[in-house]
C-alpha cells in the first residue's frame, strides 16, 4: 500500500514538529529503544538524518550516494532540516531521480516514503521515554509494515544470512483488512499479502504491527496464537 507523494510529505512534517517539541520538553530523558541516547541525542540524529537525504536528492544521482560530513546537530536544527527536506523533495517531484541504498525504485517518491517512516518511529521513540506514545496513523502504518518487510528486510538478511524466526508469522492487523504472512529461514525470506496457514499468528492495530516489526513493541504485547518463540524470534532479525 503506497501513499501519495503529498501524504508523506506531510507526515514527515507533523512527526518532526511531535519530535522537536518532545525534546524541548526533556533534552535529558533517555530514550528506551536507544538507552545510549538522550531526547537531545535523538533529535540531533533525525535532522544528521534529513541532511543526509538532502544532499541525495539535490545530487540526482541514482547512480550512487554523495558523500555528505558528518557533525553532530543540535535538537533546533530539526525544524529547519525537515523544511529543507521538504522542499527538496517538493523540488525533485516523486519522480525525480535520487539514489537510495535498496537500489530500486531509484527516485524522490523511494526517499519520502522512508523519511515519512523514520520519522513515525522516532517520534514514538521520543513519547516512548515520556511513557507512552500517539499511535501512527493506520494507512502509514500499514504502508511501513510492507516496507519493512519487502524493502528493508530483503537488504539486510543479505548481510546475514544466518538470521531464522524458526517458523512462519502471520501479521494481523485488527483496525484494517491487512495482513502478511513472512517466514525466514537462514537468511531467505517469504512473505506474501493476506491471512494463511502459519506457525504463529500475532494480532494486533497497525500502528502496533508496524511498531513491532521495527522491534518498538515485544511480542508480549499483542494477542499471539501458536508459537511465541517464532514471534520473539522476530526481534533477533537484523534492523
Amino acid at each position: 500500500m503506497r501513499l501519495a507523494y503529498a501524504a508523506y510529505l506531510d507526515a514527515i512534517a507533523e512527526e518532526s514538529d511531535r519530535l522537536e517539541d518532545l525534546a524541548e520538553r526533556g533534552l535529558n530523558k533517555r530514550v528506551p529503544s536507544h538507552p545510549e541516547w538522550t531526547l537531545r541525542q535523538l533529535a540531533g540524529h533525525a535532522a544528521a538524518v534529513y541532511d543526509f537525504w538532502i544532499a541525495q536528492l539535490l545530487a540526482a544521482n541514482p547512480e550512487g550516494a554523495v558523500e555528505v560530513t558528518t557533525r553532530t546537530f543540535d535538537p533546533g536544527e530539526l525544524a529547519s532540516k525537515s523544511d529543507e527536506l521538504a522542499a527538496a523533495l517538493e523540488t525533485a517531484g516523486p519522480e525525480g531521480p535520487c539514489w537510495n541504498w535498496s537500489r530500486e525504485e531509484l527516485t524522490a517518491s523511494w526517499v519520502a516514503r522512508r523519511m515519512a517512516l523514520d520519522s513515525a518511529v522516532h517520534r514514538v521513540d521520543g513519547e516512548q521515554s515520556q511513557r507512552g506514545n500517539l499511535p501512527i496513523d493506520t494507512e502509514l502504518a500499514i504502508d511501513g509494515i510492507d516496507e519493512r518487510i519487502a524493502v528493508h528486510l530483503p537488504y539486510v538478511l543479505g548481510k546475514e544470512p544466518g538470521a531464522s524466526l524458526g517458523g512462519s508469522i502471520c501479521l494481523v492487523c485488527s483496525d484494517a483488512p491487512a495482513a502478511w504472512v513472512v517466514e525466514v529461514d537462514r537468511g531467505r525470506l517469504r512473505w506474501r499479502h493476506g491471512r494463511g496457514p502459519a506457525d504463529t499468528a500475532l494480532v494486533g492495530r497497525a500502528s502496533e504491527v508496524f511498531l513491532f516489526t521495527w522491534d518498538r513493541l515485544d511480542a508480549r504485547s499483542f494477542s499471539v496464537t501458536g508459537d511465541l518463540e517464532v514471534a520473539e524470534a522476530w526481534q533477533q532479525l537484523p534492523s
